[in-house]
């Protein structure tokens, strides 16, 4: 197992120095076009293929009462036609060209991503600057989209117990933010979103001032910059979306989410607010979500799988948004398990970090595996087009992405202590527990 550990660590130098070699700021182009489109491309001919990722600074966060989820219909109704490509004939054209896409909405994005080979490189700008402008929104196909999304919550969430109770404890833990309600929105919003609304949502959010363009791969920059100005110049920016201003105040006692619910097996979850990207405590708390819950040697999982027999597995983290969210520990019970222990454990492993802090063999190995993960995920033109968008939304500066492995380097155990101290406190929890009608304590 030494061997294994030390060749491991090795390894990762490597990858580290290899990546950080061949992939650093000064490749990155950066232009900014005059209605306020920020362009980032990266020249990589390693692979004969092109990553094309928009990026829009929209989300749940930017949603309200009566029109939650509106973030994520729009991205599924950006596949459904503009007057000058019909509906489904955006994938028809890509695929025909050999490439392939997709596109996925968070709490504070959306994002758009497309692979392709160079051939098709005009092609697919063409499209995406006219999906930007031009969505249709044809009556038939909002009202077909609208039971795709209706059909996804009831199968996603309502049917999913898991699901549905780390809906509730989140509403419950998070009560002004627009972090209440999840990505998919509330189903009574779904089944009323009225067209010209949701309209006048995209219109807002989608508008050149407020996105991010990044191309990766085999590209000649400046042949692709004016491909760019051809066909997104001409798109006028909108007025600048209404800031949110909304501050979550602090909570003042835990929560208790109790949920009786027919089930073969309980479920439980517990969350403390927790830190923003930008947020002193945010690494710390990040660095330490690895050897409290990654893996079998994790403390969580020895605790309650191994040793005590009450769960089938842990998981969670902290969630990494523009404004501060939650850190979750996320329990599969076994069934019949007791989960007011549960529960207990948690807290004893949480009083034990808050006190001693981490060993320094879990520091290192923490470290180790924020490492592995960053550079796993800029061996792709793919992932380095999503890092760099990504980046540039939550923090404000895609080049944070070259430096956020030496700022977790300097995060001390000391700061990790302190950060724990902070964030796991009684007052600070909300707890969620779904027990199966008639069956577990």
């Amino acid at each position: 197992m030494r061997k294994r550990a030390g060749g491991l660590l090795v390894a990762l130098a490597a990858l580290s120095l290899t990546l950080t070699a061949a992939f650093t700021k000064e490749d990155v182009k950066v232009h900014s076009l005059a209605n306020g489109l920020k362009v980032l491309l990266v020249e990589d001919h390693n692979v004969p293929s092109v990553a094309l990722y928009t990026f829009f600074r929209v989300g749940s966060r930017n949603e309200r009462p009566g029109l939650t989820g509106v973030s994520h219909f729009i991205e599924h109704m950006m596949f459904n036609g503009t007057p000058a490509i019909g509906p489904g004939e955006f994938d028809r054209r890509m695929e025909f060209r050999g490439g392939s896409n997709n596109a996925y909405t968070g709490d504070d994005m959306t994002a758009y991503t497309d692979w392709f080979p160079p051939a098709a490189l005009e092609a697919m700008i063409a499209m995406e600057a006219d999906r930007i402008q031009g969505l249709a929104f044809v009556p038939e196909v909002f009202e077909s989209e609208r039971g795709v999304i209706a059909s996804e919550r009831r199968l996603g969430v309502d049917n999913d117990n898991d699901a549905l109770l780390s809906e509730t404890v989140r509403a419950t833990a998070i009560m002004a933010h627009p972090y209440h309600w999840d990505v998919i929105g509330w189903m009574s919003d779904i089944l009323s979103w009225r067209r010209d609304e949701v309209m006048a949502y995209y219109r807002t959010y989608y508008a050149p001032n407020n996105a991010i363009l990044v191309v990766v791969g085999d590209i000649d920059p400046a042949k692709t910059l004016a491909l760019i100005k051809k066909y997104y110049e001409p798109i006028k920016a909108s007025p600048p979306p209404p800031p949110v201003s909304t501050v979550e105040p602090p909570q003042l006692g835990t929560k208790t989410v109790v949920m009786r619910k027919e089930a073969q097996a309980p479920s439980f979850l517990a969350v403390w607010h927790g830190p923003a990207v930008k947020d002193p405590d945010f690494l710390p708390l990040s660095i330490l979500a690895k050897p409290l819950l990654s893996g079998e040697s994790s403390r969580l999982y020895r605790r309650l799988v191994r040793e005590e027999a009450l769960a089938i597995d842990v998981g969670g983290g902290l969630s990494e948004t523009v404004d501060p969210q939650l850190f979750s520990i996320i329990v599969e019970p076994r069934p019949g398990a007791d989960l007011d222990r549960i529960d207990r454990v948690i807290e004893e492993e949480l009083a034990k970090v808050r006190t001693d802090g981490l060993t320094a063999p879990e520091f290192d190995k923490a470290l180790n595996i924020v490492r592995s993960d960053f550079y796993r995920g800029l061996q792709t033109i793919g992932g380095k087009a999503n890092q760099l968008g990504a980046t540039e939304l939550v923090y404000g500066d895609f080049t944070k992405l070259f430096t956020i492995m030496d700022d977790y380097a300097a995060v001390t155990p000391d700061r990790i202590k302190a950060a724990a101290r902070k964030c796991f406190t009684e007052a600070n929890k909300t707890v969620g527990k779904l027990i199966p009608e008639g069956g577990a304590k």
